[in-house]
């Protein structure tokens, strides 16, 4: 992830896409909604929701907790995620889409936009043509965006974070534990997060923790949380 974090706005598709890829990298990545924290929308992402927590990412939001969500509210949002962000990457927007938006924004703040090109008849592809066409960076693999920062350039896409542990490999660990190994990493996990991925009763999971702990894979922290050693 080269220390850099995803902003996105939580929805579905793209935005759900780029905070799932950070957190398996493993990487930080935020999510700033067009609600209130009460009000997770969409809500089939209250799993992803929780996982970006667990996974020492953030959700922010400036709305009351049970603001609901709203179109324009999604436009609000854009704002902030381009503001917090050293660039936009553009990957797919129709005509007048939020994303177009969102690159709009990142245009006035005179910050770097990038772009995937294409197919002229995509629907999707309309608002990237346009923007490669007003001056976009055109970019097809991670390192044209790399590039385009100084501070970036000697480092490798693999580069991890100093505390980094690789997980051992899968065939190291027992066989019954390895579902509830697999759910864990380099960030604390708790266990109601763990019985939420892999869909086990909690005492099962909680037995599990035990006997991994036990024999040296997993590091047991306050809260009842797990990572891996």
């Amino acid at each position: 992830m080269c220390g850099v974090c995803i902003n996105s706005g939580m929805a579905k598709g793209i935005d759900t896409g780029a905070h799932m890829g950070a957190i398996k990298e493993p990487g930080k990545t935020v999510a700033v909604l067009g609600c209130g924290l009460n009000n997770i929308y969409p809500k089939e992402n209250r799993g992803l929701f929780y996982k970006i927590i667990d996974n020492g990412g953030a959700i922010i939001s400036e709305y009351e907790n049970d603001e609901v969500a709203e179109s324009k509210k999604f436009i609000e949002r854009n704002r902030i995620v381009s503001g917090m962000s050293i660039g936009v990457l553009v990957i797919e927007a129709a005509h007048r889409s939020g994303t177009s938006i969102t690159a709009r924004f990142a245009m006035e703040e005179k910050k770097p936009i990038f772009c995937i090109p294409h197919d002229i008849s995509a629907k999707l592809g309309v608002g990237t043509n346009r923007l490669l066409q007003n001056g976009a960076k055109c970019i097809v693999t991670v390192e044209d965006i790399l590039q385009e920062y100084e501070f970036l350039k000697n480092l490798e896409i693999t580069n991890k974070p100093n505390n980094y542990k690789e997980k051992l490999n899968i065939e190291e660990i027992p066989k019954e534990y390895r579902t509830v190994y697999k759910c864990l990493g380099n960030e604390p996990v708790h266990i109601n997060s763990i019985c939420q991925k892999t869909k086990l009763d909690i005492t099962e999971v909680s037995s599990t923790l035990t006997i991994l702990e036990l024999e040296g894979y997993v590091n047991r922290l306050p809260g009842n949380t797990f990572k891996i050693i």
